[in-house]
């Protein structure tokens, strides 16, 4: 059994978003008339709440004494799994965001799936991101896959459009799980925030920021760095609506984390490129905005491979590039 690691500790009962009601709806209804399927596929945009509609479908399934919109939040397997220590549950995640699932980590699932259940009639396997699976950890995992237990139920989340591969996709039931609306984004994280805690402006840039990804949003908007993350994204996206380069860009990113400043300045590149007229896609503007993006790409791999790259020197980097779309 892999305990819930401490980000994901879930309160006593497990809701789904809004957005997803009609997914669980279904989920539920298959479940009902015992026609859930042993492999399930949840895809959905990261930050719109996919591991959240994961995690409400494992402690419903091992939830004694369920209702139509979710685990009881008071039967021992609820406790359990709130507190993280429940035995028929198994929660595969990267050590750290961005890591890879290892080939150990799959070898305990299996260890896991070849068990009975200890408290209740099923067990359930999670694994989110399906995608950080190494090729040795996707390769063992379809022992699970190819010789199903009834007695276990094995949920797995992934970006949507993220190319698994299809010995694994294959043996799935796939759900494309929708991104809300921006409106109801909005909704949601005002009512999260509480209106004393943020205005509508502010929600209204952190969502442009995070892409409307109402999940994200929240986070950030919780940061201590939340005016310097707004500040950064609209000194870029000034930048490059006016097509000029920027003084204030290099203080922007000077007050932000560096993981943090490459999201910003990624989000921003990304949604001035997908608002240019196709006829300007081949411009050498358009062309430089598209090299800054692969040179957030290296920057981030770079971080995340270990070598830790000298934040002065990364800094630098990023903001030539940025500044760099209007050299002559």
């Amino acid at each position: 059994m892999t305990e819930l690691p401490p980000r994901v500790i879930p309160p006593a009962q497990s809701r789904c978003l809004p957005w997803h009601h009609a997914t669980w709806s279904s989920l539920d209804t298959l479940f009902k008339k015992e026609r859930l399927p042993h492999a399930m596929l949840l895809e959905g945009q990261p930050g719109t709440g996919r591991n959240r509609l994961a995690l409400s479908l494992a402690r419903y399934l091992l939830c004694s004494n369920t209702r139509s919109e979710g685990n009881c939040g008071g039967c021992k397997t609820c406790i359990l799994t709130a507190s993280g220590a429940h035995p028929d549950l198994s929660i595969v995640m990267p050590a750290e965001t961005g890591k890879a699932i290892g080939i150990d980590a799959i070898r305990e699932v299996i260890r896991f799936a070849a068990g009975t259940p200890t408290l209740g009639r099923y067990k359930v396997i999670l694994v989110s991101p399906a995608e950080s699976l190494t090729p040795a950890a996707f390769n063992a995992f379809l022992k699970c896959l190819e010789e199903p237990s009834s007695e276990t139920f094995i949920v797995m989340v992934s970006a949507s459009g993220y190319p698994l591969p299809a010995t694994i996709r294959s043996r799935c039931q796939r759900w494309q799980l929708p991104s809300p609306a921006v409106p109801l984004g909005r909704e949601w994280l005002l009512e999260a925030l509480g209106e004393a805690e943020a205005s509508s402006q502010l929600v209204d840039s952190m969502l442009e920021l995070c892409g409307g990804r109402p999940l994200e949003a929240l986070e950030k908007l919780q940061s201590d760095d939340c005016d310097a993350l707004i500040s950064l994204h609209r000194t870029a996206r000034t930048m490059l609506q006016e097509g000029r380069p920027s003084r204030a860009l290099e203080q922007g990113v000077a007050n932000v984390q560096p993981d943090s400043t490459l999201d910003v300045l990624e989000s921003t590149l990304q949604s001035w490129l997908r608002e240019l007229p196709a006829t300007q896609l081949r411009s050498q503007e358009a062309l430089r905005g598209f090299a800054a993006l692969e040179t957030i790409a290296q920057l981030r791999a770079a971080k995340r491979s270990g070598t830790n790259p000298n934040v002065d020197l990364l800094r630098f980097t990023v903001t030539s590039a940025m500044n760099g779309l209007w050299d002559k």
